[in-house]
């Protein structure tokens, strides 16, 4: 279920994002499930899979959280991100994909500095 399949990103429905804002609504408030703290116009609420979808996980109830902006940052590059890549790389041991590299061309040097011989003297290089 990687982004190398091809599949499309699905997004949460508005029913199942009805239902995760209620669950997380105390006071009339809705409220972080990670770090408790109060979401509003300046927190933002994000509604986060638990599984990403990228590996499998479904948008329904169960494998949906609501957010603050700063715990679904957190979430997403420390745990999803690095998934994701290690997905990535799976697959494509698995077809044998490898990626392409480009040789980079040198120019050679001008004049090289002479060689020291253990039997001669060391001349001063005066190349440029």
């Amino acid at each position: 279920m990687s982004s190398l399949l091809g599949h499309r990103r699905r997004e949460f429905p508005q029913s199942v994002r009805k239902a995760a804002l209620k669950r997380c609504t105390r006071d009339s408030k809705p409220h972080c499930e990670t770090c408790d703290a109060e979401l509003g116009e300046r927190t933002g609420i994000i509604f986060e899979h638990v599984t990403p979808d990228g590996l499998g996980g479904e948008p329904t109830l169960e494998n949906c959280k609501v957010h603050c902006k700063t715990c679904a940052d957190v979430k997403t590059h420390t745990e999803d991100n690095p998934r994701m890549r290690k997905a990535d790389r799976t697959i494509k041991a698995r077809f044998g994909l490898k990626p392409t590299r480009v040789k980079i061309q040198s120019k050679p040097f001008a004049k090289a500095p002479p060689q020291r011989k253990a039997s001669s003297p060391v001349e001063k290089w005066r190349g440029f």
